[in-house]
């Protein structure tokens, strides 16, 4: 039979293009990137939260894995993506260990610092990149992004917090069979040739605060062996539980108590816990604002037969004599008092009392203990002070166990 000019046609047309049908019916999504998108849920403000659709049941196993350099680097070279099109897998093993993870009954869950994210469009760019991503696994994965340095922020347990509460179905997760993987591990310059120390140990602090075992991304996908690393130059676990403060005798009243020390050192803890109650005028830059109403509020306190506690950090030996002038002008003894904190157990102390009940202090940038270690000048006794007193950090709250976790 002769075909028509149209069969030709069309004969002609499907050597060249395949026949268009609506893609309704019988397109496949490119790795599965219709199944993977990700349906964001709005829980916490500070944290995007979202999960890849699919019918995912609450797991008892979970398998966690840090995002930026342990699933993806950038396609560049560069240490942070340039765009949200700059990123490639890891190690070519990434999607089918992850995949098989999933197979042995794991859940998949995303942990992620993104404090960048300070801007909407840059929100949206992140929330394209991971569905690009998660859009080339075939099994459903939460992911959480911290967008603060709040108690959500690793090495905090905030965003695992969530996953308990918000996204595992009620299941309760056995975490001697769990496991986080990421990066951030501490390793120092030379841990493997050519190679440089790791930004920092938030990931390893990470797992160490929820009690789930830890691997770098060379141990869990390249089977590499453990690689030494440090846990920084404070760690909270290295204490004298034992220890207590011994008060300072200062003779007799009135006199003039001037602090020394970085701040989140343990200062006003000390003046409202050992000195206020004994009837010591409290003065504070932070509530008085200036320098001449601290040194107003001393000298009247002086005058009216009272003792003062200066509790300022006072690193600078001008700014300490405004205070020594005062008592020798009043003809009172003036004494200090250094907490001897250094700059990593203050940093410490300062992201524990703003995370933590009564969550009253906000969390200081790093800048103010720079500048108080740059500042420092070491109280002495030449200065005019009648004594110096050295006053060692010791916890005294009740929830040791909550102050020895990793905050930063």
């Amino acid at each position: 039979m002769k075909r028509s000019s149209s069969d030709s046609l069309e004969s002609t047309t499907k050597q060249k293009e395949p026949k268009r049908v609506h893609p309704f019916f019988t397109e496949k999504p490119k790795n599965n990137s219709m199944k993977r998108s990700i349906r964001w849920i709005s829980t916490v403000d500070s944290v995007l939260f979202g999960k890849s659709s699919g019918n995912e049941q609450g797991r008892s196993k979970i398998a966690a894995f840090d995002l930026d350099g342990t699933l993806i680097t950038t396609k560049s070279g560069r240490v942070h993506a340039k765009d949200e099109n700059d990123w490639q897998w890891w190690h070519t093993s990434v999607q089918s260990k992850i995949e098989n993870l999933h197979q042995q009954g794991y859940k998949i869950v995303v942990f992620s610092n993104q404090n960048g994210l300070n801007t909407e469009t840059r929100i949206n760019g992140f929330k394209s990149k991971a569905a690009a991503i998660l859009s080339q696994i075939s099994i459903p994965v939460c992911i959480f992004a911290a967008l603060h340095k709040d108690i959500y922020r690793k090495p905090s347990t905030g965003m695992w917090d969530l996953l308990e509460k918000e996204a595992n179905d009620g299941v309760i997760i056995d975490k001697s069979n769990s496991l986080f993987v990421g990066d951030a591990a501490g390793r120092q310059d030379g841990w493997k040739p050519k190679l440089k120390k790791d930004h920092s140990c938030v990931d390893r602090k990470f797992a160490a605060n929820i009690g789930i075992e830890f691997k770098t991304p060379e141990e869990f996908f390249l089977n590499e062996p453990k690689a030494p690393f440090t846990w920084g130059p404070f760690d909270p676990h290295i204490i004298d539980k034992d220890s207590t403060l011994n008060i300072p005798e200062l003779g007799p009243k009135p006199h003039v108590v001037v602090f020394v020390g970085c701040p989140a050192s343990g200062k006003s803890r000390f003046a409202k816990k050992y000195l206020v109650p004994k009837g010591y005028i409290y003065v504070n830059q932070d509530t008085l604002k200036t320098r001449n109403k601290c040194v107003a509020v001393a000298k009247e306190a002086i005058e009216e037969g009272k003792s003062v506690v200066i509790d300022n950090t006072n690193p600078e030996a001008s700014t300490r004599a405004l205070y020594i002038r005062l008592a020798k002008n009043a003809g009172v003894s003036v004494h200090c008092l250094y907490f001897t904190a250094d700059e990593h157990l203050s940093r410490h102390n300062n992201y524990y009392r703003a995370l933590n009940p009564p969550h009253d202090r906000e969390v200081l940038g790093d800048i103010v203990f720079r500048t108080y270690k740059a500042k420092l000048q070491e109280p002495k006794e030449s200065e005019g002070f009648d004594t110096i007193h050295k006053i060692p950090f010791i916890f005294e709250g009740p929830d040791l166990e909550g102050w020895q976790k990793w905050w930063i």
